[in-house]
């Protein structure tokens, strides 16, 4: 009992300290936050740590955000789905080996069909694997060279690796290169391993532990999320 009132207190607290502003339904819910508070008093001590450490972790994110802008959204070496010129933009964590990321991916492609001005940015974190079996590569660094070395076949690589159930090996990357002529850029350079490397530190340093995840008009949004909200999400946040 006592843990949930501390769960309910957090989720209030959190609603409301989401805004400097307060709305007349945040007044109530301090009102009702102190009653609880009062009835409870064993639960204040608890309750106040969590706050403390919400704060902190807001305030690392938003520090992580500012510094990472440039490299997240005008950074030339993330692979770019969508219109590249779209100013509805969404910041993709993904990883090619992530069967949430790829239910995630045809989700964007139908919102991208609707709309016209949507621009995914793929941030590649292979958390699921580093390094494809009997390769020296793996999907995301071969995405990232395709990307730029041959970006004319980007799309068509990109939905072939999207396609693939369960993790890439040497046999689907060679199949996919072979059949998008894209072979000799399985070789991956250092370049495309310091991309991977930086994306996975802004990706941990905003405490994120999963992919996929989003940023999208500033928030950041962890987890799968349906084309059904995903969809309301978007027109939200770009309709202002």
């Amino acid at each position: 009992m006592k843990k949930l009132i501390i769960s309910t207190l957090i989720t209030a607290v959190f609603s409301v300290t989401a805004s400097a502003a307060l709305t007349e339904s945040q007044e109530v819910q301090l009102l009702k936050i102190n009653e609880l508070l009062r009835s409870n008093p064993s639960v204040i001590s608890n309750l106040h740590e969590s706050l403390e450490q919400y704060v902190e972790g807001q305030a690392q994110l938003e520090k992580v955000k500012a510094q990472s802008h440039d490299w997240l959204y005008n950074n030339k070496a993330h692979s770019i789905t969508g219109n590249p010129n779209g100013s509805s933009v969404i910041i993709n964590f993904t990883d090619y080996n992530c069967p949430y990321c790829k239910k995630l991916e045809a989700a964007f492609e139908k919102l991208s069909q609707e709309n016209s001005d949507l621009k995914v940015i793929n941030i590649y974190v292979p958390l699921q694997q580093q390094q494809a079996p009997g390769t020296d590569t793996n999907s995301a660094l071969y995405a990232l060279n395709v990307w730029k070395q041959q970006p004319e076949s980007f799309v068509e690589v990109h939905n072939l690796l999207v396609a693939k159930n369960g993790r890439h090996d040497k046999r689907s990357l060679n199949a996919i290169a072979k059949k998008t002529k894209t072979e000799a850029l399985l070789n991956t350079s250092e370049e495309q391993e310091l991309i991977v490397a930086r994306n996975y530190q802004t990706f941990t340093a905003m405490g994120l532990g999963g992919t996929p995840a989003m940023i999208m008009n500033d928030q950041v949004t962890p987890g799968y999320v349906p084309y059904e909200k995903l969809k309301d999400m978007v027109k939200e946040a770009f309709s202002k």
